[in-house]
């Protein structure tokens, strides 16, 4: 058996995970840009679309590699797993805290969310695999 046959035991907890941050983030993006975020954050939107484009497609290549039984799949996800929440808190968090009503409410509450959340998790099960050589 080689390592390109077979994922490492860690990989399957950080493949769900990071598919359940694409099930956040890619609807949060799509509102961001239904409701014109970038233009009022003074940011280019194709620009601001490279860049995600870019994040998914980078996370993509970490499950790719997760699925080779390759170190750098956790790499790639324990940035990813930061790059989002950080991206999303930093963001969306000083709005929602403030109690006055959210874009659509709770569905886009539950996207932050979920994005901080499963983020983080992606990130500390990256790491965990990482420390304990389960990659």
């Amino acid at each position: 058996m080689t390592r390109s046959q077979y994922s490492a035991p860690g990989s399957a907890r950080i493949l769900v995970l990071s598919l359940m941050l694409l099930f956040f983030a890619i609807p949060h993006t799509l509102e961001d840009f239904a409701l014109g975020e970038p233009a009022k954050a003074g940011v280019s939107a194709p620009v601001l679309s490279f860049a995600i484009a870019l994040m998914i497609a980078l996370q993509a290549v970490g499950i790719y590699w997760l699925g080779q039984g390759l170190r750098r799949g956790a790499l790639v996800h324990v940035a990813i797993g930061l790059f989002w929440p950080i991206a999303a808190g930093m963001a969306q968090l000083p709005i929602i805290v403030t109690g006055a009503p959210y874009r659509a409410g709770a569905f886009s509450v539950l996207y932050v969310g979920g994005m901080i959340v499963v983020g983080l998790l992606v990130s500390t099960s990256a790491l965990v695999a990482l420390i304990k050589k389960n990659l």
